[in-house]
């Protein structure tokens, strides 16, 4: 299976500020976090889904979050050095929120992020934030 994917920079201070709080993934709320990544994940095209070795992965790395403002969950997502590797909102209109929070985790000025190009909403989310398409990735994927 082939699949095009943009990838996109911004500067991490141009995409705003958001008053949304990380948690990062913990074992007892990775259940949470898997099942809402791959709720949401199941919706774009070729995107994969989150397997429980993955997930041990995740856990360690300490790369995982669930953002969360005022008690509410927003979203998950997975960010470390310089790239945003998964953005999931669940509230209507949290994205940017997600978004941003994410980036405030990043070590680095510059920030990454890949995208389907086929997924018209997260790109119109990132480009109102600042994000500019700097190349066009192909990918191909082996379906087991």
């Amino acid at each position: 299976m082939h699949t095009s994917i943009l990838q996109m920079r911004a500067y991490r201070d141009s995409l705003g500020d958001t008053d949304a709080a990380l948690f990062p993934l913990q074992e007892k709320t990775m259940h949470s976090w898997r099942k809402i990544y791959n709720d949401r994940m199941a919706e774009v095209d070729n995107a994969a889904w989150m397997s429980e070795i993955a997930m041990k992965s995740l856990l360690s790395e300490g790369s995982a979050y669930f953002v969360h403002r005022n008690g509410i969950l927003l979203g998950i997502g997975k960010a470390s050095d310089d790239r945003i590797d998964a953005v999931a909102s669940i509230v209507k209109g949290a994205g940017r929120d997600v978004v941003c929070a994410l980036a405030h985790a990043l070590c680095s000025e510059n920030v990454v992020i890949e995208v389907a190009s086929t997924n018209q909403r997260a790109i119109a989310l990132y480009e109102r934030l600042g994000f500019i398409t700097v190349k066009e990735l192909s990918k191909w994927y082996q379906i087991l």
